[in-house]
């Protein structure tokens, strides 16, 4: 199970710059489409915390869309620079997620499982040791104990 962690990071012109400590609550590589499109790559390594958590500084612009679940995600992005990097979701509002890539170090890292595994790009490196998920579990999965 990952510790309490101290995240901070930034956008890519430095705009937006944010700090949050806490448990990560799910960590995640996510394969839906949205998330695809949004961060322009094959997938999304997303970071999942209390929303309370996370201050930054700097003023995001927002984009909000219906999920593939059907739920309103919320996008906030550098108006600048376009950097994404929180997000939101109308089923969970008390947590937010922080797209890893802005992290000055994510190195703690470790994806718990596969989300939208249905819509992963066949080019796509798969880790086995990962759980996969055909679409967004209804509760995260619980971490693999060491033991």
């Amino acid at each position: 199970m990952t510790n309490t962690q101290t995240m901070k990071g930034s956008c890519l012109c430095g705009q937006i710059t944010y700090k949050a400590k806490a448990t990560p609550l799910f960590q995640a590589h996510c394969h839906c489409q949205a998330c695809r499109k949004n961060g322009g790559s094959g997938y999304a390594a997303l970071v999942f915390i209390p929303i309370e958590s996370l201050t930054w500084q700097g003023e995001t612009s927002t984009y909000s869309h219906d999920s593939d679940s059907g739920t309103k995600m919320t996008k906030h992005f550098c108006g600048n620079c376009g950097s994404q990097l929180f997000g939101t979701n109308s089923a969970k509002p008390e947590r937010i997620h922080i797209k890893v890539g802005t992290m000055e170090d994510a190195s703690w890292f470790q994806p718990q499982c596969n989300v939208w595994a249905s819509s992963r790009l066949p080019s796509t490196a798969v880790d086995k040791a990962i759980k996969d998920f055909a679409t967004m579990p209804s509760a995260p999965p619980k971490a693999h104990q060491e033991g």
